[in-house]
């Protein structure tokens, strides 16, 4: 088995199959925007939600409706839906050549301060794809709501080759 200090020097195809992961289909927008959008050698995508389909997969806020474990898991759904965005607007996840940025909305009951333990939901995923060299900076916010009701939203920004 590969571990992750060797993925680096392994491409992001070659590990889903290792992993054994196939992206979902990517979502379809819920308005008046587009999923990515490219300038230059950057790559910015939408809110990035733990749907499948045109439905939310998880509905609630962390602390109330859902457990830290349960935010895991919508942030991993979510991180999925956002690399299946990226290989369709890049034709293959390889030409990421870092993940600049991780941004994570967590929606919370009030005094909930495990937010960083659900986002790890999405980085682990996004390390294990990319390998460590390849980690963004994080960000990871507490939200009163968020679209649908769902638990996490992502944004990612990643450095791309044309």
């Amino acid at each position: 088995m590969v571990t992750r200090e060797d993925s680096d020097a392994i491409s992001a195809e070659q590990r889903l199959i290792e992993l054994g992961i196939k992206l979902p289909a990517p979502p379809q927008p819920f308005g008046t925007y587009v999923e990515a959008t490219q300038t230059g050698n950057l790559l910015f995508l939408t809110g990035m939600l733990p749907t499948e389909g045109r439905a939310a997969k998880f509905i609630g806020r962390v602390g109330a409706e859902l457990d830290v474990d349960a935010g895991r898991k919508a942030a991993h759904l979510a991180a999925l839906n956002a690399l299946a965005v990226a290989r369709q607007h890049l034709g293959t996840l390889d030409k990421v050549t870092r993940i600049v940025r991780l941004g994570v909305l967590v929606a919370t009951s009030g005094d909930v301060r495990d937010q960083p333990k659900v986002a790890d939901g999405a980085s682990e995923l996004l390390q294990d794809i990319f390998g460590q060299g390849k980690n963004p900076c994080r960000l990871v916010y507490g939200v009163a709501s968020l679209p649908l009701g769902v638990p996490v939203e992502l944004e990612l920004i990643f450095e791309v080759t044309n």
